[in-house]
């Protein structure tokens, strides 16, 4: 059984031009991708730049591109904002490459630990607790990243020796004694000074 051929072949010359106009669109339509990628790469630049000469400038955490994320989050951190520059970090691991996610955490711990001894200094080491163990975690999800990343492992010793982590005794299915044993072990035993 025979299909017929219900169509016209075009002349030969007509193919040629066909493919010319083709890889013509299709070239044209790379090189605006490429413009609208290089205009968008200076965009962000120029964003960084004013950034580093202090202007503060509002992102969207959700759509800004992870060096944009990273230069915020740094700007706020200078400026003592942790709490504003928490979601941005949170953004972190959803677009930026490893490296910039190190970064951003490292960063992030460094705040929290000078942010604890500034509360330890005043006094204030109910406040001091919670920030150097948060601090904590982020170096330890920077070295899960980057294991040898030796600035983070150092910050950390210096973090384990502020506030120790020690085994909870009771648990929730056992019972609980019926005196509470005097504390043992203070949280927060002091700031320490010089080197291990």
């Amino acid at each position: 059984m025979r299909i017929p051929f219900l169509g016209k072949l075009p002349p030969a010359g007509t193919l040629k031009e066909m493919a010319l106009w083709t890889l013509l669109a299709g070239s044209v339509l790379v090189a605006a991708a490429a413009g609208w990628m290089l205009v968008d790469k200076l965009s962000t630049n120029a964003t960084i730049d004013r950034m580093r000469a202090g202007k503060e400038i509002v992102i969207d955490p959700a759509k800004a591109s992870p060096a944009l994320l990273d230069m915020r989050a740094a700007y706020l951190l200078r400026r003592g904002r942790i709490d504003e520059a928490q979601p941005l970090l949170d953004q972190a691991p959803l677009r930026a490459d490893t490296r910039t996610q190190v970064r951003m955490l490292y960063n992030m711990a460094n705040a929290r630990m000078r942010a604890a001894v500034t509360a330890i200094e005043k006094g204030g080491f109910d406040k001091a607790i919670p920030l150097v163990s948060l601090a904590k975690s982020e170096y330890r999800a920077a070295l899960r990243l980057d294991p040898a990343n030796w600035n983070a492992k150092y910050n950390l010793d210096v973090a384990m020796r502020l506030v120790r982590d020690l085994p909870q005794t009771a648990g929730e299915d056992e019972e609980k004694p019926l005196e509470t044993p005097e504390k043992l072990w203070t949280d927060l035993p002091g700031v320490p000074k010089g080197l291990p």
